[in-house]
């Protein structure tokens, strides 16, 4: 009997043990289960933060005009909304469309034309009978070599009656081509508008500055060149002997090629940039060197001669 009770104490202590063992162990596999759930639920947390960070800003909302803006009304839904007021624009009416039999009868038997066919001369320009159409800036380019000596006087009238018949909306400049130099007329880097104080002050720099003495023969090149920097809509170059003589004479096809390298001819539309309208003063030229220079280089009819009779005082 005793052993019997021994036997039992012992089988109970193992079984007690036992029981321990595996309930030690049940904890610790939750316990593990529980760390790897929280282990994912930080990584997942952390990627999804990552792939937040790597998207696109958020964009610039910004709140568009409408007729009727939409008010949320505070009120409770019992009671009706407050109506906004409707807003009434008054768009002003389309000017009265004449056509052309009433606008002739209009003419005939008005001494005064309408606004409508009115000319606006904000975009045009004429020296020495040349005219430029949809031109804002506009360069004078003048002979000032010997041959120039007795007549440069005339040539400034025309080209104060030019530049008096500018609108201010346009811009103007003025060169003066002597020996291989450019003389500018201030401000030598730019066009100024045509307004009266900035032709009335460059037709005095001319007159009183000393430096606008016909003298010595010329090369024009220097000056288109500085002319064509400045970017203009259309130069009116105005010369006796293009090509000039002695040391400064250049050959005529040196000076189409240096015009043809300076104002090329625009891909997009096929077009030089600047317009070139030339003036042959006094003397023909048997080498047609600013008929070839018009031709290529000016608009339509860019082209005259002023022969002496016609300026002579």
């Amino acid at each position: 009997m005793a052993r019997i009770l021994v036997y039992a104490a012992q089988h109970t202590m193992t079984s007690t043990a036992n029981i321990k063992h595996d309930s030690s162990g049940f904890i610790a596999w939750v316990f593990s289960i529980g760390i790897h759930l929280g282990i994912g639920v930080i990584a997942f947390f952390i990627t999804w933060s990552v792939i937040r960070a790597d998207d696109d800003p958020p964009p610039l909302i910004t709140a568009a005009w409408h007729d009727q803006p939409v008010i949320e009304s505070s009120l409770p839904l019992a009671l009706p909304p407050t109506p906004t007021p409707e807003i009434t624009l008054v768009l002003p009416s389309p000017p009265t469309v004449v056509d052309g039999i009433a606008m002739l009868n209009q003419v005939a038997t008005s001494s005064k034309l309408p606004q409508l066919v009115r000319r606006e001369p904000t975009s045009e320009a004429q020296f020495m009978g040349l005219d430029a159409v949809s031109a804002r800036r506009i360069l004078y380019v003048v002979d000032a070599s010997g041959s120039m000596l007795l007549h440069l006087s005339s040539v400034l009238v025309e080209l104060e009656r030019s530049l008096r018949t500018l609108h201010p909306k346009q811009e103007f400049g003025i060169l003066f081509f002597q020996q291989d130099k450019a003389i500018a007329v201030p401000p030598k880097n730019a066009l100024v508008p045509a307004t009266a104080q900035n032709i009335t002050k460059a037709m005095h720099w001319i007159n009183t500055s000393g430096k606008i003495i016909p003298s010595g023969s010329s090369n024009p090149i220097n000056a288109l060149k500085t002319a064509i920097r400045r970017k203009p809509d259309v130069i009116y170059l105005l010369s006796e002997n293009i090509t000039g003589s002695g040391r400064y004479e250049v050959p005529p096809d040196e000076v189409l090629a240096a015009l043809d390298s300076l104002n090329p001819i625009d891909s997009r539309n096929g077009r030089r940039k600047v317009q070139i309208n030339c003036v042959q003063y006094l003397t023909p030229d048997p080498m047609h060197t600013m008929e070839r220079i018009a031709e290529i280089h000016g608009g339509e009819d860019g082209y005259t001669f002023i022969e002496r009779g016609r300026v002579d005082q």
